[in-house]
């Protein structure tokens, strides 16, 4: 019961960190193109100022939740890595690099030397997607 709960939590809360890179990089820098910069930067800053207090966190729960069910669902190491492990590595190790870059930039004020856009981690968001449709599959 515990691990149905704690996965529930993992998929509400990267709903809420996918969406907000989705509405970032699908809607909100289509919108550039549209507006003048002085009304592009003034909705901007209500998107951030909304999103900030929220997004960070969800991002923080979905790895904490991640973690525990990497833990639980990696299973035993017999020889080799199954198809199933290699796939649950690549998943962790693009989630762990977008916790850690929203972590040390939200909460420690440390900006990325590159990568400063949202566009590598929706990349990074799809795909994780894609690999935990895969992964069960192969």
């Amino acid at each position: 019961m515990i691990y149905v709960a704690i996965h529930l939590v993992h998929i509400f809360s990267v709903f809420i960190y996918a969406g907000f890179l989705i509405t970032d990089n699908l809607i909100l820098m289509r919108m550039k193109k549209n507006l003048s910069n002085e009304n592009y930067i003034k909705v901007r800053s209500y998107f951030a100022s909304y999103t900030k207090a929220l997004v960070p966190k969800a991002l923080v729960v979905a790895v904490i939740s991640g973690a525990y069910l990497f833990y639980v669902n990696f299973g035993d190491i017999k020889g080799e890595f199954s198809n199933f492990q290699i796939l649950l590595l690549i998943k962790a190790f693009l989630g762990g690099w977008l916790g850690l870059r929203g972590v040390l930039q939200v909460f420690f004020g440390i900006q990325p030397f590159v990568f400063k856009s949202h566009i590598l981690p929706f990349v990074f968001i799809i795909l994780i997607i894609f690999l935990s449709q895969l992964m069960f599959v192969v």
